[in-house]
C-alpha cells in the first residue's frame, strides 16, 4: 500500500513540475494562451441546451422544473458531458457503448410500443439524421423530380368509408401542422447524401401543407407553418441538435397568436424500410404512420392517451395503417417532442425514405379522415372543456 502511494505522489510531482515549467516558459517568452471564439462555438455545439439548463438548474432549482431537464444527474453532469465528450459513451447508458455495433441493442426500455401496430417491432427505432450541409443548400444535386402518379392511385372508390356527417370548428382554427424536420426527403424525390435523405423544397412540408388543405376541406380549420426550420437554424449558426427548440419558437408564436389552436402536429419522414412503412387498402398504396410521445414531458400520458384513440380509429378506418403508438423516455433522442405545449400535441412519422410523395400525400388524406372522425365524435359527445383530451 505504502509503495503504492509512493507511486501515485511522484506521478503527481512530475506532472505538477511539468506544468510549472511550462507556465514559466510560456511567461518568459511573452506568449498567451488564446482560445478562438470560432472554437469556443465549436465546442458549445456538442452541448444540448437541457444539459446547460440543467447544470444551471443545479444553482437554480426551480429552473429544473421549467425546462422538465432528465433525471438521470450522471448524464447532466459535467464530469459525465466531459466523459462522453471524449469517449462517445453516455454515462449509465450501455446502448452508447453497445447499441451502435448490436443490432437490437439501442432499443431498450427508453423507449416502448404502447400500442403496437401490424409488424411492429422496435428494430425499427429510428434514428434522425442532420441534413447534408451540400444537400441542402444546393438543390442541384437532386435528380429530376418524379412524373404525376397514375390516375388509378387517386382512385376515390379506393377510399374507406368516411364519416357521414362533416365535423364543423365553427370557422376557427383548431389544428397547426408544422414539421421540424421540414426537409426530410424520399428517395424518389432526390438523392441520398451520405446518410441523410432531404431536398429544399420537395420534402415532408408538402405533405403538411396536404394535410392542412385535407383537414379544412373536411370541416376542421386548420393552419399549417411555411417556416424554413433548417434555413433559420443555419441563418442563426446553430446546430441541427436544436431543431425543436427552435420549431418550438414557431408554435409558441401560433399559440399566442390564436389562442383557438389546441391541436399541434408534427410530421416527420422515417428511416425503416418499405416492408414496414407501407400498406396497401382497397388497391391504393399509402406511407403508414407511427405516432411517438416524448416521455419529457410531464403530461406525456394525455398525449399518449390522445394518440391512442387516434390509432383505435385508424385501425377501424384503414386497418393496418397505423405502426403503433411509441413512447420514448429522456435518454432518447430529443424526448420532449415540444408536446409540453398541448395534450393535443403529437408527433408523426409518415413513411420511410422509401415511401413515395404520393404515398405520404394518400396518408395525409387518410389521417384527416381519422381526425374528423375523432373531432365528430368529441363534438357529439358534447365533452366539457377541462375533458377535451387536446385543450390546454
Amino acid at each position: 500500500m505504502a509503495s503504492f502511494i509512493q507511486r501515485q505522489f511522484v506521478v503527481l510531482s512530475f506532472i505538477t513540475a511539468f506544468l510549472f515549467v511550462m507556465t514559466g516558459v510560456l511567461s518568459l517568452g511573452g506568449n498567451k494562451l488564446m482560445i478562438a471564439s470560432s472554437t469556443v462555438q465549436q465546442a458549445a455545439t456538442h452541448i444540448s441546451s437541457l444539459a446547460i439548463l440543467g447544470w444551471m438548474g443545479q444553482e437554480i432549482p426551480v429552473l429544473s422544473e421549467i425546462v422538465q431537464s432528465g433525471s438521470d444527474r450522471r448524464t447532466n453532469s459535467v464530469s459525465g458531458f466531459l466523459f462522453q465528450l471524449a469517449t462517445s459513451i453516455q454515462p449509465g447508458d450501455l446502448r452508447s457503448l453497445l447499441g451502435r455495433e448490436l443490432p437490437g441493442m439501442v432499443t431498450t426500455d427508453d423507449a416502448r410500443f404502447v400500442v403496437a401496430g401490424k409488424g411492429a417491432s422496435l428494430s425499427d427505432f429510428y434514428i434522425e439524421y442532420p441534413p447534408h450541409p451540400k444537400q441542402v443548400i444546393d438543390a442541384s444535386d437532386a435528380i429530376p423530380l418524379s412524373p404525376k402518379p397514375a390516375e388509378n392511385e387517386t382512385d376515390k372508390t379506393a377510399e374507406p368509408l368516411k364519416p357521414i356527417a362533416k365535423p364543423n370548428t365553427g370557422g376557427k382554427k383548431v389544428v397547426y401542422v408544422y414539421n421540424t424536420h421540414n426537409r426530410e426527403s424520399w428517395y424518389s424525390e432526390t438523392k441520398p447524401v451520405g446518410s441523410s435523405v432531404d431536398h429544399p423544397t420537395r420534402n415532408i412540408s408538402m405533405v403538411g401543407k396536404h394535410l392542412s388543405e385535407a383537414l379544412n376541406e373536411r370541416g376542421i380549420g386548420a393552419d399549417v407553418s411555411t417556416d424554413d426550420i433548417y434555413q433559420e437554424l443555419l441563418n442563426q449558426k446553430k446546430d441541427y441538435a436544436l431543431s425543436y427548440a427552435q420549431s418550438l419558437q414557431v408554435v409558441k408564436a401560433a399559440a399566442e397568436n390564436n389562442r383557438e389552436l389546441h391541436y399541434f402536429f408534427d410530421l416527420h419522414r422515417d428511416t425503416a424500410p418499405r416492408d414496414r412503412t407501407t400498406v396497401t387498402i382497397k388497391g391504393k398504396t399509402y406511407a403508414r404512420v407511427l405516432f411517438v410521445i416524448g416521455k419529457r414531458n410531464k403530461s406525456f400520458e394525455k398525449n399518449e392517451a390522445f394518440a391512442t384513440e387516434l390509432h383505435k380509429l385508424m385501425e377501424e378506418m384503414y386497418p393496418e395503417l397505423s405502426r403503433g403508438v411509441m413512447e420514448k423516455g429522456a435518454k432518447t433522442d430529443h424526448g420532449e417532442y415540444n408536446q409540453s405545449i398541448s395534450p393535443g400535441s403529437l408527433l408523426m412519422e409518415i413513411g420511410g425514405t422509401e415511401n413515395t410523395l404520393q404515398e405520404s400525400y394518400n396518408t395525409a388524406e387518410a389521417l384527416a379522415d381519422v381526425f374528423a372522425a375523432y373531432y365528430l365524435k368529441a363534438e357529439k359527445v358534447d365533452k366539457p372543456a377541462s375533458d377535451e383530451p387536446a385543450k390546454r
